[in-house]
């Protein structure tokens, strides 16, 4: 519980009984969270694509991989296929916190990192009795059986996959992911208005087990994209500053209280909505540089208990919407900001750093523009390949990099993860020689290696 600072303050304020109620009220709207993202993703992509709106460099919308993270459309095919490669199914699995039951699924299929098909399974929903052909299980019931979050995932990849040969056969050898995460953590990011805040937050669902040594993530993509590995093995700052690169170009995003969510808290839970105007409007958002230099909490602080589970932020003061020369009411549409992580807290922010308002087709334009980074979207994607090839001697880092010129970064991560085999078959594919082929075998065989060192490095540490 710690782990969602939200959830964990609002339980203190409110008392055990008070949380339970409420959060035990809200599955649906868990529900409607994850939908409402889902189908913003979509229609912005469609939109966009089509040629209906314009200056998507000013336009977020929500990455499908990473359900908390808020994305710019300029951004949103490049970063899904970096993280995600060419064809990809992934599907939402949302957990009751108290059973381990799965409630709701969500599913989306992308090639070449947009989403062209989708589906949704409600609670109410038949797919959820399906049962797991070798196991016996039905499927809402896996994680509860399992009690694993890594292995139940992989066990409901299998009936996942069963659907999709069904429905879409076309796709039936594309790769599969899962996000498991509890309805806990949907809540938790309902309240969070910072973009920041929210990628730091998925950091802490996958440092939860691996960590603070916790029994389970808290949150979980299954299996972790190679990338994605890769910067949480480097710590939460490099973790968050890294996604934010891909997501916003590290601009803060105010993430918007969905209308329908806030209208439904409101009417069945006022002193919930009194709380977060108190603690999200009234006490502000962070500054990107206090979000990253934040202390997470300390659960093995034994000589501190009354604190070990508190985030300790630097001091100085946060931003508001009267900074902003904005209501409550507007600062919740979402506010992109020309703010980042190299913006000092003694920086006055104001309505001149305003970039847009609102979020994918309902987003309003201001005057200022995103400041540049070298821990951009381009920056990432560049030093991601020279990193890759950096364990190399010169000479065959010079013939891999000669190779694969032409390829993606993530197509690269993904070849070298693949047997040899599958290797062959995308290189002719692509029209590549056998001797390239080769060639990229014998030293990927080397890069392989070094990525499961790095892991077992940043592990030990």
């Amino acid at each position: 519980m710690s782990l969602y600072p939200n959830m964990w303050n609002l339980y203190k304020d409110l008392g055990w009984e008070r949380f339970h109620e409420f959060n035990l009220a809200s599955e649906s709207g868990c529900y409607d969270f994850f939908e409402t993202r889902f189908n913003e993703s979509i229609s912005t992509s469609q939109e966009i694509l089509s040629g209906k709106m314009q200056t998507p460099e000013k336009i977020l919308s929500y990455i499908l991989i990473l359900p908390n993270v808020a994305i710019r459309a300029d951004l949103m095919q490049g970063t899904q296929r970096l993280l995600a490669g060419d064809s990809l199914d992934v599907t939402y699995i949302i957990l009751k916190h108290d059973t381990q039951e799965v409630f709701a699924l969500l599913n989306g299929h992308l090639e070449a990192g947009l989403p062209v098909d989708w589906w949704f399974v409600q609670p109410d929903d038949e797919v959820l009795n399906r049962r797991h052909r070798k196991l016996g299980h039905k499927l809402f019931e896996i994680p509860k059986k399992i009690k694993d979050l890594r292995t139940s995932s992989f066990r409901l990849i299998d009936i996942f996959k069963d659907i999709r040969n069904e429905r879409t056969p076309e796709w039936a050898t594309a790769d599969y992911m899962v996000i498991s995460a509890y309805e806990t953590f949907a809540l938790n990011l309902l309240y969070e208005p910072s973009s920041y805040e929210s990628i730091c937050q998925g950091f802490d669902g996958w440092a939860a087990k691996e960590m603070y040594k916790l029994p389970d993530y808290a949150f979980a993509l299954i299996p972790w994209p190679q990338m994605i590995n890769m910067f949480l093995f480097r710590g939460r700052k490099f973790f968050t500053l890294n996604v934010a690169g891909l997501t916003t170009e590290n601009n803060l995003y105010i993430s918007p209280f969905e209308e329908k969510n806030a209208e439904l808290v409101k009417e069945l839970h006022a002193d919930i909505y009194e709380w977060y105007q108190r603690e999200k409007l009234e006490k502000g958002v962070p500054y990107p540089i206090q979000t990253l230099d934040c202390e997470y909490p300390n659960l093995k602080n034994k000589k501190d208990k009354d604190n070990r589970f508190n985030y300790l932020y630097p001091p100085g003061d946060w931003i508001l919407p009267s900074n902003l020369d904005l209501t409550a009411e507007e600062f919740q549409k979402g506010v992109y900001l020309a703010v980042n992580h190299e913006t000092p807290v003694s920086e006055k922010v104001g309505n001149k750093d305003i970039i847009s308002i609102g979020v994918g087709r309902n987003t309003i334009f201001f005057g200022a523009t995103a400041k540049s980074s070298k821990t951009g979207f381009s920056g990432i994607v560049n030093q991601s390949r020279d990193e890759l090839f950096s364990s190399l001697p010169p000479d065959e880092a010079a013939i891999i990099e000669k190779i694969t010129s032409k390829l993606h970064v993530s197509q690269i991560i993904q070849l070298i993860q693949k047997d040899r085999p599958k290797i062959e078959e995308f290189f002719n594919n692509y029209g590549f020689s056998k001797e390239d082929a080769e060639e990229f075998i014998r030293i990927s065989q080397k890069l392989a290696v070094d990525l499961d060192s790095t892991r077992n490095y940043f592990m030990n540490k």
